[in-house]
């Protein structure tokens, strides 16, 4: 029987930082076969896997700064793909002295079993449930009658036709689901990749505990003691489904009998400014969760206001800090994300269940934008609503909506958000990264992008002729950058790798990317934590 994880290390000569790939071996279909990938360059097996969770262990235990980074990739990203963007991650890394300086980072790539569209096809009519089997007898026999006798009894043969078209397309649309891989992927996440996450963190956590037991002769309290001020810092960059991966983990990391979560009441969660400022960082026995960064996550923007105990929102809370990368021009969510989830998100309208990977930031300027007296909400729309207002749809008729209109703004501003609707690389010859960078708001910030740009982008995206429209944040050497600053360094080593504040947005200006910084960095660039702001 194979065993649950593999392990690989990244072994570029030179390299300053540990850098791993802990791969999950939940096979793409139940019975399938476990094989061993085709490794790229710089990447080298380790076993048996529990070898690359001592090496991390010792890395962290000795670092007067432990910092540990763990990636987390999106959907339909088949092994090989993820391999080299891990492999394309470690050398970004290993390359970026400001970040190499950082003595106590290990780097870590996870990967949970996702598969390419299409990747299904072969198995199509073989995984077929039983109730589409026998439809397809009597559609083929509905479409032949109907064409034959259509001649001599136009009426039965056009119904005939119709009925059989409606049963074929009933198959077809189960069919053509199943090769988007978008539920696969759904479940997959949720079954094996959140939960074998999880077992990877507490592997890492209760084998540095066991060594603070032992330096201290198996007193828990001295134990204890010894980690207050030296926590490790653990911080994640979730890309897409990872990022509804990682959401997933930190709440089912969390104990939800900690004592330091208090909640008074069933209703304390709407009104109570507590629970704002209780909820603790620390995970398990060493870990303080520090940063999240989410590039194009896939998760519903009414998550961002809810003050429902979901996902998100207990995630955000403990963060230290939190990044959002995002494009108006994300076809993948906001097409096909948007498209699969019409017959899960529980919406009577198409106004609603946009993804936060959509977001935009509404203003002419590129760099870091200075909100003035405008509220912060107003300058972000996802989809249809700017954030203000769907939070007044959300919520119209409420009687407590004064008391949540102060609630309900905190999780939406404990994020920073950068978007890279524009973003282009100058010497790439300018041409966008992500979308073919039209400049829709040059003269209008509300303006959106017509729906022929976005039936371009989605045709340049199959056909991989034009930007990646849902990748692309990593195929860009300063969207790198600045992905992997902020989740190794945080807010204050990132502002102080580009020199300071406003060479920062400089930088951001020169690559047309958009900038809202959270008010919960403070003028020095140092982060407040999330669950702090009340």
């Amino acid at each position: 029987m194979p065993g649950l994880f593999r392990a690989y290390g990244y072994t570029a000569p030179g390299t300053k930082v540990p850098s791993y790939f802990i791969d999950s071996t939940a096979p793409l279909n139940v019975d399938d076969e476990s094989k061993d990938p085709v490794l790229p360059r710089d990447l080298e097996k380790i076993e048996p896997p529990d070898k690359a969770i001592d090496a991390i262990v010792e890395h962290l235990r000795g670092a007067e700064h432990p910092n540990l980074v763990v990636m987390v990739h999106g959907f339909n990203n088949p092994l090989d793909d993820v391999l080299k963007l891990f492999a394309g991650a470690s050398r970004s890394i290993a390359t970026d002295s400001a970040v190499t300086d950082r003595t106590g980072l290990v780097c870590v790539g996870y990967r949970w079993p996702s598969e390419g569209m299409g990747w299904s096809w072969p198995s199509t009519l073989a995984a077929l449930p039983s109730l589409p089997t026998w439809l397809l007898v009597p559609t083929v026999l509905l479409l032949v009658l109907g064409g034959s006798i259509i001649s001599g009894c136009p009426a039965g043969g056009h119904v005939a036709l119709l009925v059989g078209l409606i049963l074929f397309g009933i198959v077809l649309a189960g069919a053509l689901l199943r090769l988007v891989v978008y539920f696969r992927d759904g479940f997959r996440a949720a079954t094996y990749g959140a939960p074998d996450l999880v077992e990877i963190v507490r592997q890492i956590d209760r084998r540095l505990h066991a060594h603070d037991l032992e330096d201290h002769h198996h007193d828990a309290a001295a134990a204890k003691h010894a980690r207050d001020g030296k926590s490790v810092q653990l911080s994640f960059i979730g890309h897409s489904m990872g990022a509804l991966v990682v959401t997933n983990v930190i709440r089912i990391l969390s104990d939800v009998f900690d004592r330091r979560i208090p909640k008074r009441n069933l209703n304390a969660g709407l009104l109570d400014a507590s629970i704002h400022t209780s909820l603790p960082a620390e995970i398990g026995n060493v870990f303080t969760v520090a940063r999240f960064v989410l590039v194009a996550p896939d998760i519903p923007a009414e998550a961002i206001l809810s003050n429902r105990a979901n996902y998100l929102a207990s995630s955000l809370r403990r963060f230290r800090e939190a990044y959002l990368f995002s494009s108006e021009g994300d076809e993948v969510l906001r097409q096909i994300s948007t498209m699969a989830n019409y017959f899960s998100f529980p919406t009577k309208s198409w106004k609603f269940g946009f993804r936060l990977g959509n977001t935009e930031i509404l203003t002419s300027n590129y760099g870091v934008i200075d909100t003035g007296s405008r509220p912060f909400l107003s300058f972000l729309r996802i989809g249809y609503y700017k954030l203000q207002d769907l939070y007044q749809a959300l919520f119209r008729g409420r009687k407590e909506q004064a008391e949540f209109e102060t609630l309900q703004t905190r999780l939406a501003e404990v994020v920073s958000y950068f978007d890279c609707t524009d973003y282009v690389e100058p010497n790439a010859g300018g041409k966008g990264v992500l979308t073919f960078a039209l400049k829709t708001k040059a003269h209008n910030p509300d303006a959106r992008m017509s729906w022929r740009s976005h039936l371009h982008l989605l045709y340049a995206y199959f056909r991989k002729t034009g930007p990646d429209v849902h990748s692309g944040y990593f195929k860009g050497p300063f969207g790198e950058q600045l992905i992997y600053r902020l989740a190794c360094l945080g807010y204050g080593g990132t502002i102080a790798a580009f020199g300071d504040r406003d060479q920062l947005s400089a930088q951001c200006q020169q690559k047309q990317i958009r900038v809202l910084l959270s008010p919960v960095l403070d003028a020095q660039g140092t982060g407040t934590r999330t669950a702090e702001i009340a």
